[in-house]
């Protein structure tokens, strides 16, 4: 299975989120061989619903997975897996940093 196919996600319903909820995403880079990392970019996004998403597996496997939808600054709609596809290089080229992307929902803040 390839990192495209991995990333083959499919939304099986939505609803919409309460104001206030956001979702932090970090781009991560790791240098090959060692243990040096560091962060690519750092966004806040506002959350404006929650989507059950069918996720593939590295192992060929699919479950159901609740993900956040939000608002990038690009003004387009994505859910954390088409996110995470986008920007992740997982299998990079000889001598490029291997990309990932982590995600931290943030609830609204008490008034």
């Amino acid at each position: 299975m390839t990192d495209d196919d991995r990333f083959e996600n499919e939304i099986l319903s939505m609803t919409t989120a309460q104001p206030g909820w956001t979702v932090r995403a970090v781009i991560n880079a790791h240098k090959p061989g060692t243990s040096e990392r560091w962060v690519e970019e750092e966004d806040v996004f506002p959350v404006v619903g929650w989507a059950v998403v069918a996720c593939r597996y590295r192992d060929g496997s699919v479950r159901s997975q609740v993900e956040p939808v939000f608002v990038t600054s690009a003004g387009r709609l994505e859910h954390e897996s088409l996110y995470r596809w986008q920007y992740s290089e997982l299998e990079p080229r000889a001598g490029q940093p291997r990309i990932t992307v982590s995600f931290e929902i943030l609830a609204p803040s008490a008034a």
